[in-house]
């Protein structure tokens, strides 16, 4: 468990999602810890090993080292690590993914005339509204991203504690766009935790869609981002060409290469909780 302290450590120097104690907390039921540097979370029988070293300062030679005193002292019947590249044993690996983190420098941000067209367009239908109030419609929402979308059993796991994510952490707030029979359209949800990075966590459209919405959901993040003096936002892995183009045309980059390996350190056979850390 980590002390208040370490906490604000984090806090100033996070800069993945998986650096947040209280997202990754609440969606695994894990315990965050902080060992040299490293965020790490054990709990449900699986030790999760955070590779990015919140000084930013690579330490590749301790990291083995780390790992398998942790394995000797919480004795973990599952290992999963990310990082930029896993110094670990590969050939041990259950399950590998290879990706990258994107993100949005606010310093430099140029928001091009085709976006600034698509985010007037939506506004001409559609207004945002940020607060906390997740309730039905958010998941009727997220019920019809099932029927168009092929989704793990792992990433189902996780969009179910998105309501207890919400009210358990503070700074992570919903930013919803709906139309002016204030119904619902799309929501995203971002969390503004670390002192330098707002987090783009997830995004939802439901059927009735409208064109640029989710650039003015972007375009509102990036504002409450600014006001609270970010620099950065994390928009999260590339996952596919489509993703990534919408990435792209709001500035963003691939900045840090983003690596999984799951392991089984004892006979049991893992349930698709432990597959939490391969993001959708």
């Amino acid at each position: 468990m980590i002390t208040l302290s370490e906490e604000l450590y984090i806090k100033k120097n996070a800069y993945i999602p998986e650096h947040l104690p209280c997202y990754v907390g609440t969606v695994s039921d894990n315990e965050c810890f902080i060992v040299k540097d490293y965020v790490f979370y054990f709990g449900n029988r699986t030790l999760v090993f955070i590779g990015y070293p919140l000084s930013q300062i690579k330490a590749d030679a301790d990291v083995i080292e780390i790992i398998d005193k942790l394995i000797q002292i919480f004795k973990p019947d599952y290992l999963a690590l990310i990082g930029e590249e896993i110094s670990y044993s590969k050939a041990r690996c259950l399950s590998k993914e290879t990706d990258a983190y994107w993100r949005v420098n606010l310093e430099e941000l140029e928001i091009s005339q085709k976006v600034r067209n698509m985010i007037n367009r939506a506004s001409r239908e559609l207004y945002i509204e940020k607060n906390k109030n997740f309730g039905k419609d958010h998941l009727s929402i997220i019920s019809q991203f099932y029927e168009t979308h092929s989704v793990s059993e792992a990433t189902k796991y996780i969009f179910e504690r998105i309501p207890d994510y919400i009210s358990s952490c503070e700074t992570v707030f919903i930013f919803n766009a709906k139309d002016r029979n204030e119904k619902l359209i799309a929501f995203g949800i971002a969390d503004f935790f670390a002192d330098d990075y707002a987090f783009y966590m997830f995004n939802f459209s439901s059927k009735k869609t409208v064109p640029g919405v989710s650039d003015l959901i972007l375009h509102e993040i990036i504002k409450t981002a600014k006001e609270n003096n970010k620099k950065y936002i994390n928009l999260g892995l590339g996952i596919n060409e489509g993703v990534q183009f919408f990435k792209k045309k709001w500035g963003g980059v691939p900045f840090l290469k983003y690596e999984f390996c799951f392991y089984k350190t004892k006979k049991r056979f893992p349930g698709f909780l432990y597959n939490l850390f391969k993001r959708c």
